[in-house]
């Protein structure tokens, strides 16, 4: 697990938890630094999750910066601010278009071209009823089927765990959540990205069209990047 941390509204970095520890007992940390993990409602200072001892440079640190306590003064919230978030390389809009349709080609490539391949057997085994034509035509069919569930099921997987499509995985860029560039997971990365999406097209006219148009907005975040609270970035994952 990965916790970002952050100290007088400046962003220190990405570390992961096993470092946070040992850095507090150096006092490379405060334990008022305030960090955030993906799954947490707003950021809360080190010494509420990690142990500080009073003998360690830390919290001696910590302790004579510390303004003296008010307890008359107004309560004060944990506030995001923009310079404790990761900043975001978007991906160009000609790399997510790009990337749509060479996600289209692989598509075709896999199982368009079967199917279609099946189909013309078929037709011509109206007009010579040969086993060999009806045989021919459900092996492509078959080819086409088994095509589609394995290139839908590695897409799933990629995008669960890299927030990218093969397309997308060839040119660089993925899908991350937003603001907080973490890795979208199943549920924003393929169900309501795309699933859902896919769902709303079918019912809503012109989805598609207004949905890709949204690309020209100033965050490039398309409608099904809203639905999903994510974004594209330009960067590779590092595992």
């Amino acid at each position: 697990m990965t916790h970002h941390i952050a100290r007088n509204g400046q962003q220190l970095g990405v570390y992961a938890e096993e470092e946070i520890q040992p850095g507090l007992i150096t006092g490379r940390f405060l334990p008022d630094d305030l960090f955030w993990t993906e799954g947490m409602a707003e950021w809360q200072p080190l010494s509420t999750r990690f142990a500080v001892s009073v003998a360690t440079p830390a919290f001696a640190a910590a302790a004579s910066a510390a303004p003296a306590f008010n307890p008359y003064a107004a309560p004060q919230a944990n506030v995001v601010t923009p310079a404790m978030l990761p900043q975001l390389n978007l991906a160009s809009r000609g790399s997510r278009f790009g990337a749509a349709l060479l996600d289209g080609l692989v598509g075709l490539l896999v199982v368009g071209l079967p199917l279609i391949a099946g189909i013309a057997m078929a037709d011509t085994k109206a007009d010579d009823p040969g086993d060999a034509f009806a045989t021919g035509s459900f092996v492509c069919f078959g080819i086409a089927g088994l095509g589609f569930l394995g290139l839908t099921i590695y897409n799933i997987v990629l995008l669960t765990t890299r927030g990218q499509t093969i397309a997308k995985k060839w040119l660089g860029i993925r899908i991350v959540t937003h603001p907080d560039a973490q890795s979208p997971g199943f549920v924003k990365g393929f169900l309501l990205r795309s699933f859902v999406n896919g769902i709303i097209g079918q019912f809503v006219p012109l989805y598609g069209i207004v949905d890709a148009c949204f690309i020209f907005r100033e965050d490039q975040r398309c409608l099904h990047d809203l639905i999903a609270d994510t974004t594209v970035i330009t960067d590779n994952p590092k595992n």
